[in-house]
């Protein structure tokens, strides 16, 4: 909070505090165990394998899910073969557009600052995948607009020194690359845990309070050698949890309800399925959520932290000893206006020792009203000398 005083023509001091939009949140912590309809994928060639896809992905029937290398540097060859092709790929399409006029000069330099904010954004979420179609995008935007000047009669030569380097590339290959398809289609996942088939995403009554407790403990088990992922059959997901029987009192079966997952904290509306009281601890109860919503984070792995969002609240974060009333009794804050204390009434959603949250009026700088607003400073008139 900025604190600050104001002095006043008539020398009399006010202590100040400013107001500023506050989001808070009440949630119950729990580790949940997934529940989803998976296959494994089998492959026991030898060699060097690589994925094409990353966790999450979603993947059709007979689709390249990795390639076996016979050697870790035929591997990394043929990537950067693929990384060439797509930019002979990008200069061509650039290429398209040597003899139009400047009319697509607009529209070309939008494409480039969005390409450009979405690239950041990618990095800045350490989706990297992302980041290089947008890099890839931003550079395809750069080349058009290059061309679009005449400032490039095309890309002939570069192209030519790309497709050399290619055969340079292919020469040094060792042996041949082997696909490893998928059987059907579903959503491809790297890691295996040991309990693909064991809990599926209809196993509501197997998921007890000791079962859950048990895969909470050791959320990884053998699952073979020859396994190297596995296909969820799709985006429809459960998470089974243990929580308290008087954080559930509230929710029933049916319900739509919030949770946040993992560590980035993404939100998903989650329907509770089942809510069934624990045979052995009756502060206890095993709760089922439903979700139709399927990301990298939930994808990977068998257990995660949540948080079931009970309630939140948002609006302005004013000091609580800022609070006062006037003749009839009524809830509000002194604020500044020029060299006036204004008397703006409040209302409080949510109470804490040392502030309180404000239903929040966003109104301009200037603009005169009698409830709080989010450019307001709160007068403790406590401290008027």
């Amino acid at each position: 909070v900025a604190i600050g005083h104001v002095f006043f023509s008539y020398t009399s001091s006010l202590s100040t505090d400013f107001a500023y939009s506050y989001d808070y949140e009440v949630n119950v912590p729990f580790d949940g165990v997934y529940m989803r309809d998976e296959t494994l994928i089998y492959n026991s060639g030898l060699g060097v394998l690589s994925f094409e896809n990353e966790d999450g992905t979603k993947v059709g029937k007979s689709s390249i899910i990795a390639r076996r290398y016979k050697s870790e540097g035929d591997s990394a060859y043929l990537r950067e073969i693929e990384n060439i092709e797509r930019q002979i790929a990008v200069l061509d399409n650039a290429e398209k557009l040597l003899g139009t006029d400047r009319s697509q000069l607009e529209a070309i330099s939008i494409q480039i600052n969005e390409s450009h904010s979405e690239l950041i954004n990618a990095v800045l979420n350490c989706d990297y995948s992302e980041a290089g179609m947008k890099q890839r995008a931003l550079l395809e935007a750069m080349c058009k607009r290059e061309i679009t000047l005449g400032n490039s009669g095309g890309y002939s030569a570069k192209k030519q020194e790309l497709e050399q380097e290619i055969s340079r590339l292919k020469a040094m290959i060792s042996g041949s690359v082997q696909d490893v398809v998928a059987g059907s289609a579903g959503y491809f996942v790297s890691d295996v845990d040991g309990y693909e088939g064991e809990i599926g995403y209809s196993d509501i009554e197997k998921m007890t309070e000791a079962k859950i407790n048990e895969i909470v403990s050791n959320p990884k088990k053998s699952a073979g050698g020859s396994t190297i992922g596995k296909l969820i059959s799709d985006y429809h997901w459960r998470v089974a949890a243990v929580i308290g029987a008087e954080e559930m009192m509230n929710i029933n079966t049916g319900d739509t309800v919030t949770l946040r997952v993992g560590s980035d904290g993404k939100k998903f509306d989650a329907e509770v399925v089942a809510k069934t009281p624990c045979e052995e601890n009756e502060d206890k109860v095993v709760c089922v959520f439903g979700c139709d919503e399927l990301n990298s984070v939930v994808a990977r792995g068998r257990t995660a932290r949540f948080k079931l969002v009970i309630n939140s609240y948002g609006g302005l974060r004013v000091p609580r000893k800022a609070l006062r009333y006037d003749e009839n009794g009524e809830r509000g804050v002194f604020v500044e206006s020029g060299q006036t204390l204004v008397f703006k009434k409040v209302e409080v959603v949510f109470w804490d020792d040392d502030y309180v949250i404000c239903k929040q009026n966003v109104m301009k700088k200037h603009e005169t009203s009698d409830s709080d607003d989010i450019y307001d400073e709160e007068i403790d008139n406590s401290y008027l000398k």
